[in-house]
């Protein structure tokens, strides 16, 4: 009886009369709304110092300090909580969209690396005793930060960890040391195993030779002075769609490394700080960062842990959690075909499989509203459709037009609260 019952709710549920023609584009707004963006930053305190720039984003002056900031930003109050970290040369913003998307349903907030974005950019990091030495930058260590500001701002609350690019390879190292913190682990492209490094960011790795004196400086900035370009070109090799990026919606990712206009007409006289190409100027400081970043990295680094043979790298048995592994059809920066090597080295048999069309090694650009819908999707299928802020029922193709009466119904049914 209660299954005839629960089958005449549904019918009713699916059978309302559309209230307009069928084939309409999607009404999101039949969802909760988006959470408003919130931002802010958690102190973190290091173990190790760096050289922090003081004084403007131009400015030769520098301190050593161990007292970094790591920028954030959250959207949405309520159902699963989930964390995004971003790849490189980009920052948080490239999350932009799909986190939107699932604030409607996700509690979530998304976070600049150290060194990168609005975070905290120490120079010659664990470099003060030693300059030869460059290994504080391995991946392993940006777990200390991540798990200490998750453990502030949530406390004792687990989450789901979405990373794509070099998060990813945070985010493996975090999942094989803190598993049990983690209701999932999302990668999007990921650096991993032998797959790294690509000779886009080896050529930035390699001028962290330079040295670090005034000299070397000048030097550094002869070689990088059209870094600005390599950039723009190294983020539209990285997409399927070149034209995703423009000279716009690029100024978001770009300005961490480069002067964009509004940072020089923000108080312009209109004579002396008027934006041009001579007066844009490189942040060589912001740069020098990214180059002991990239000189660091190498394959060891996210290939399996072996106590003697390879003692940095992930133990990937430890990752017990449903995982979905999501990459770009067109990626032509690491290729897609490495997907399987995850099913067959996770320490868990849930390893979901899902390959984004139209997109290349960044698909949450190139198409955010398929990566949202896999995400939520996924997190459906593994936590129920009660773990939600609200039902959902996709946010593409062809709706029949009874949408909101049908959202009604099944909020109901799955005693779902707006």
């Amino acid at each position: 009886m209660a299954t005839n019952t629960n089958n005449n709710s549904f019918y009713h549920a699916l059978s309302h009369s559309p209230v307009r023609a069928a084939g309409n584009k999607p009404d999101l707004s039949i969802y909760r709304p988006q959470g408003e963006p919130e931002y802010g930053v958690f102190h973190y305190q290091a173990m190790i110092e760096g050289l922090l720039q003081v004084g403007g984003p131009h400015s030769t002056e520098t301190v050593w300090s161990n007292n970094f900031e790591i920028a954030w930003t959250k959207m949405g109050d309520k159902g699963p909580l989930v964390l995004f970290l971003h790849g490189v040369p980009t920052n948080r913003s490239q999350w932009e969209e799909v986190q939107g998307s699932l604030s409607r349903f996700c509690e979530t907030i998304s976070i600049d690396m150290l060194g990168m974005g609005e975070s905290s950019k120490p120079r010659c990091y664990g470099r003060k005793q030693d300059p030869a030495a460059n290994n504080c930058w391995n991946w392993q260590n940006d777990v200390d930060y991540i798990e200490k500001l998750m453990q502030q701002e949530y406390p004792g609350r687990s989450f789901i960890f979405v990373a794509d690019d070099w998060g990813s390879g945070i985010a493996s190292h975090y999942a094989a040391k803190h598993n049990d913190r983690l209701d999932a682990l999302i990668q999007l492209d990921p650096v991993a195993f032998d797959g790294y490094p690509v000779n886009e960011i080896q050529a930035i790795g390699r001028a962290s030779e330079i040295p670090n004196t005034p000299e070397g400086d000048a030097q550094y900035a002869m070689l990088f002075a059209a870094f600005d370009q390599t950039l723009v070109q190294i983020l539209k090799s990285m997409v399927y769609d070149p034209a995703k990026y423009n000279q716009y919606n690029l100024r978001y990712l770009t300005t961490t490394y480069v002067d964009v206009d509004y940072e020089r007409n923000g108080n312009s006289d209109g004579v002396t700080d008027v934006a041009k190409s001579t007066t844009m100027r490189l942040k060589l400081h912001n740069i020098r960062v990214l180059s002991d970043r990239a000189a660091i990295l190498s394959p060891a680094l996210l290939l399996p842990h072996h106590p003697q043979h390879n003692p940095n790298g992930v133990n990937y048995q430890n990752i017990t959690v449903p995982t979905l592994i999501m990459w770009g059809e067109f990626d032509n920066m690491m290729p897609a075909a490495q997907t399987q090597r995850f099913a067959n080295v996770l320490g868990t048999d849930d390893v979901q499989i899902t390959y984004i069309p139209r997109a290349g090694h960044f698909p949450a650009t190139d198409n955010p509203e398929g990566v949202a819908d896999t995400i939520i999707n996924f997190i459906r299928r593994i936590m129920g459709r009660q773990a939600l802020a609200d039902i959902y029922v996709g946010n593409d193709g062809i709706w029949k037009g009874d949408e909101r009466s049908m959202i009604q119904t099944l909020r109901t049914l799955h005693r779902i609260t707006n």
